[in-house]
């Protein structure tokens, strides 16, 4: 009887519990825990320092680029760069400390793995095999194992083993797995653990001791949808045979916590984190923009694990805070200049909620304006843009009336991507204005994790506040524009100049002169790195930079002989040898801003400029300039249903002289629209192809084809192309297309009927040219007629 009533109260607890937990849009929960789209995390704790290594999500298909989360009390991440790789993909990274003390790190692309080795945890990494691309393990390296996801597990005894695959739901299928040599370059042993051992393994192993257990954990279902989940099996050796646990981790009951896993552990003491990826709030389309969450995981009496209830409120802190003051911004009034819609209020920018977003409705300068309630000291400012692993150019203000603003930061230049983005000043003020300018790329906006406010100095980010190359010098100062400090080097004597010097550009301060850069924060007795490169005795070498700073200033002097010198680099924080050797022979990357000057009308072409009968060899484009050149046989004009027409038989291919301006790159918005009759429309014919790349999410390709899937628009991408069931139906008469992207939404209609509207994500790369009748592979040749083509580098809703 107490042995019932004790199970009873339990469930209850639990039941309770569950209901009890945070919604998903609360103000202040844990989870996700990172502000931005990340999947396949792995934790580690070296020394004093947390990082999250992960899949660079929200960029198609975990596109990169490389980056690890660091954290000293597992709340407050800072972004960092790393240096290797730089391949399309970078999925599912680990990285381990070896007996050697060095630092291995694993990165998977479909379907290999790669392996780099360090003398820190965050790089320069070099490839344990000598190339960059030198491979570790090849695809099928074990019969029935693709190769993906690779992760490692150190045993006792510093054995090392492996762990991978994916899709190993097929019969016969499963993870493959081995022990490392101990260079970690090859295998002594390797075995498959089939999926009759391990249920229904998809993908994403991952193995922990306990108590002389080993614990095969992976995750199984659809990485798209609610299906994914992770489950376990249990064994007395590391390569099993091992035997079948249960599944710990799966969808919430309202769906919110949606699609969890593609996990790792971290055990702090007695105590097991797990750290799982899961889909955004709302749900976006294909499922990859996953974000990352931890929770507890406990072990019951026996050594099963219990079933994780998955949380919004996370596990908080492990060790004492770095931000010592509070966030003045919290739950403040806030207004913006927009809004996209419910899914996207302003108040999420103040919430300190990194599973909620404001999103502004349009593309060009937004603003997001806080009011403190009453005036209050100001002197640190963080901003978590969306996307973190591009830079964002902003202004931010400070007002007490609401009505007179003060310029508190200018980063209207920046060039330094980075999260969060931490701005220093010195206001009182009771409202604070932030407002987007630009970027790095079109098409996605100031949209914002949060916005937390500060009255003290919040400097704990280790960041790079100094990144000046010789393209930051306008003709009066240096400026500042890969630096998060901003600002810039003011001229106090003499003069400077811009050259190419052995293979880079410089800025040469001719003799007796002073460049001068001042801010509080600088100091020789707090934790920094300085350096630059310096060109003398011929050659570049690295500067010796110390000397240069003084409290509050950096200054560059030349005195007899020109000073030449480039990568002026600082940091908050103390590099390793390795990582200043890497500084002193690479220079640092300075991408250009998105060009937002939008053209308007890009395409324009018209049957109507000719007449019945013509032979139409050039087509004049209407839209920005140029034309298109018949590269087969030429159009006829033909009089259809009541429309003249450019007629094609499969054999015309037109190609325009032009390219698409820097306006439709990226994710950038876009309208189209065309006049097409087809009289017997097969699975795919392309009417227009505007882009030359063939790689997944680059394409804006007309499409009009008895394909379900991508008969009118495809993007080569499975979930973000569109077709239309019902095409067929549509042979023989004339079909009014018109497709309008946000750079969120993308809606097709046909003849004014909606035909799909999902979001979408593109990743539009410059073109050379856009051709008519075929794709720029030449297939897909159009059988039909058209009427009229436009295209707009602007979004431009239908008119209902």
């Amino acid at each position: 009887m107490n042995r019932t009533i004790l199970l009873i109260t339990s469930f209850l607890i639990g039941v309770v519990s569950a209901f009890a937990q945070a919604a998903f849009n609360a103000p202040g929960t844990g989870n996700p825990v990172i502000p931005g789209y990340f999947a396949d995390p792995t934790i580690k704790k070296f020394g004093d320092t947390y990082y999250m290594y992960a899949t660079t999500d929200g960029s198609g298909a975990g596109f990169g680029p490389a980056q690890v989360w660091t954290s000293k009390d597992f709340v407050n991440w800072t972004l960092m760069p790393m240096n290797w790789p730089d391949s399309h993909w970078i999925w599912a990274p680990d990285v381990m400390q070896h007996s050697d003390g060095k630092y291995y790190y694993f990165y998977c692309q479909p379907c290999i793995i790669h392996c780099g080795v360090s003398e820190t945890p965050r790089g320069p990494w070099k490839n344990i095999l000598g190339d960059s691309e030198a491979v570790l393990i090849p695809d099928r390296f074990v019969t029935n194992a693709i190769t993906l996801d690779g992760q490692t597990f150190v045993d006792d005894d510093g054995s090392v083993y492996m762990y991978w695959g994916t899709w190993g739901i097929y019969k016969g299928f499963g993870c493959g797995a081995g022990k490392l040599a101990p260079d970690l370059k090859s295998f002594t042993e390797t075995r498959l653990i089939p999926n009759t051992e391990a249920t229904d393994f998809f993908e994403a192993p991952f193995v922990i001791k306990r108590n002389g257990t080993y614990y095969f954990m992976y995750s199984s279902g659809s990485c798209h949808d609610h299906t994914y989940r992770v489950q376990y099996a249990t064994s007395d050796k590391p390569l099993g045979p091992y035997t079948y646990g249960g599944c710990i981790l799966e969808t919430n009951a309202d769906g919110t916590i949606h699609g969890p896993g593609h996990h790792s552990i971290l055990q702090e003491g007695n105590g097991y984190y797990i750290v799982y990826h899961r889909h955004d709030n709302p749900h976006s389309n294909r499922g990859f923009h996953r974000q990352l969450s931890i929770d507890r995981m406990t072990f019951n009496a026996d050594g099963t694990i219990q079933k994780i209830i998955p949380t919004h409120d996370g596990v908080g802190a492990l060790a004492p805070s770095v931000v010592k003051s509070n966030n003045l911004a919290f739950g403040k009034s806030v207004r913006a200049s927009s809004s996209y819609d419910d899914n996207f209020r302003p108040e999420y920018a103040v919430d300190d909620n990194n599973g909620t977003l404001w999103r502004p409705r349009d593309m060009g300068q937004e603003w997001l304006e806080i009011d403190l309630g009453r005036p209050q000291q100001i002197q640190t400012i963080w901003t978590q843009f969306e996307y973190g692993t591009q830079f964002y150019q902003y202004l931010i203000e400070t007002s007490t009336d609401g009505k007179r603003w003060t310029i508190f930061a200018d980063k209207r230049n920046n060039h330094l991507a980075g999260s969060p983005m931490v701005d220093f000043g010195k206001a009182k003020a009771r409202f604070v204005r932030l407002t987007y300018t630009g970027g790095q790329k079109n098409g996605f906006g100031g949209a914002i994790w949060n916005l937390k406010v500060f009255s003290g100095i919040e400097d704990s980010a280790p960041q790079q506040w100094l990144g000046l190359t010789a393209a930051d010098w306008n003709g009066r100062q240096w400026q500042n524009n890969e630096g998060m400090l901003g600002g810039a080097f003011i001229l106090k004597a003499g003069s400077a100049r811009t050259e190419r010097i052995d293979g880079r550009d410089a800025l040469v301060l001719e003799p007796g002169t002073t460049l001068e850069y001042r801010h509080p924060l600088l100091s020789p007795s707090k934790e920094h790195t300085i350096s630059g490169l310096v060109h003398r005795l011929g050659r570049w070498q690295s500067y010796e930079a110390e000397p240069a700073l003084s409290s509050g200033v950096i200054s560059l002097q030349s005195r007899a002989e020109p000073l030449i010198i480039t990568n002026l680099r600082y940091y908050n924080w103390k590099q390793a040898p390795a990582e200043q050797e890497y500084d002193t022979t690479t220079d640092i990357v300075r991408l250009p801003a998105a060009d937002q000057r939008k053209r308007g009308l890009v395409v324009s072409i018209t049957a109507d400029d000719f007449a019945a009968g013509d032979t139409v060899h050039y087509l004049s484009n209407h839209g920005i300039e140029g034309y298109f050149e018949a590269h087969k046989a030429p159009s006829i004009i033909k009089e259809v249903e009541g429309k003249k027409s450019f007629s094609f038989d499969g054999h015309q291919v037109f190609q325009s002289n032009f390219s698409l301006p820097a306006t439709l790159l990226d994710n950038a918005p876009y309208t189209l629209e065309a006049w097409i009759l087809n009289d017997s429309i097969a699975e795919n014919e392309c009417v227009a192809d505007f882009t030359t790349s063939h790689d997944e999410l680059e394409k804006i390709m007309l499409v009009n084809g008895t394909e379900p899937r991508c008969g009118v628009i495809n993007h080569y991408g499975w979930y973000e192309d569109a077709g239309y069931k019902d095409m067929k139906e549509l042979a023989d008469k004339w079909q009014h297309i018109y497709i309008c992207f946000d750079g969120r939404i993308e809606q097709v209609y046909i003849n004014g009927k909606l035909i799909s509207e999902k979001d979408i994500q593109l990743l539009i790369k410059p073109s050379q040219y856009v051709t008519l009748g075929r794709n720029a592979e030449h297939n897909w040749p159009f059988t039909g007629y058209l009427h009229s083509l436009k295209l707009w580098d602007e979004y431009i809703p239908i008119k209902k």
